[in-house]
């Protein structure tokens, strides 16, 4: 006799396969390295990458969500609901039982909020093996410049400005290009490779010519600096405007500084690396 399709042990075998996924894809994403590094590098791990992770986290978390739905109330919801009405009512016949789980709760909610130990060491750990994928000489000319058309990134600090130079370059390199507008990932993504790996051949040549004047930098203009670098004011202006700093080519450094809740130091940093690339 054919045994009928048993639907309890279907979503049993279900929930457990979801939750396995949940579990391996939530422990690779909290020491998965940050985007700006994975999308950069096109890092993997098990032969996908971060968002391929990212993908794989919130469709098993959906289907882990609908089949716990099914198990509760379409499955077993008799049971269910006679367990939780049970329960419920031991529950505040046990006051002491159900006012500690609520407090546990809270503890864990607001202790994450507000980043208390030991809650903030779990984070903290996390957040430092994420950072140690990070290197200083693969990084990208700005944030998340995988996502920038060769339009875009030639208006960078070093890049010249014209965007069919930068095509140039890469098809000399080998690499195919289709257009201007195509980003460095879709580049990447259509030979076979990384941006990071993309971005070479664009690369300006490193030079010592990035240092700024010891003294009087904050009475200088974001235009004279430009000037003096030999670059456009509008692509400094645009570099830093990713690196969250609002400026103006007729500001001064103190007055960029003063506007957005810098010090000239970290300012002058940026600006020198802006430069030198």
């Amino acid at each position: 006799m054919k045994k009928s399709f048993s639907w309890r042990i279907f979503i049993s075998f279900g929930l457990l396969l979801s939750f396995l996924m949940l579990l391996v894809s939530g422990v690779i994403l909290y020491i998965s390295p940050p985007g700006r590094v994975a999308n950069w590098t096109d890092w993997r791990m098990l032969g996908l990458t971060k968002t391929g992770w990212e993908n794989q986290h919130a469709i098993f978390g959906f289907a882990f969500a609908i089949l716990s739905i099914f198990h509760l109330f379409f499955i077993n919801w008799k049971a269910f609901l006679s367990y939780l009405k049970t329960k419920t009512g031991e529950g505040l016949k046990s006051p002491k039982e159900l006012f500690g789980s609520v407090v546990l709760a809270l503890i864990f909610g607001i202790g994450t909020f507000y980043a208390l130990q030991p809650f903030s060491a779990v984070i903290d750990f996390g957040n430092s093996i994420s950072e140690s994928w990070e290197r200083r000489d693969r990084q990208p000319p700005v944030p998340h410049a995988e996502s920038m058309t060769l339009v875009e990134l030639a208006l960078q600090p070093g890049l010249g400005g014209d965007a069919e130079v930068l095509k140039a370059k890469l098809e000399k390199a080998g690499f195919r290009v289709n257009s201007v507008q195509q980003t460095l990932a879709e580049i990447a993504g259509k030979n076979h490779t990384t941006a990071e790996k993309v971005y070479v051949p664009l690369a300006p040549e490193k030079s010592g010519a990035g240092k700024l004047p010891a003294e009087g930098l904050g009475r200088k203009t974001l235009q004279e600096i430009a000037d003096g670098a030999g670059v456009s004011a509008a692509s400094l202006q645009l570099a830093l405007k990713q690196q969250g700093v609002e400026a103006e080519p007729a500001m001064t450094m103190k007055a960029i500084a003063d506007r957005n809740g810098t010090d000239m130091s970290r300012l002058r940093e940026m600006l020198e690396t802006m430069i030198s690339r």
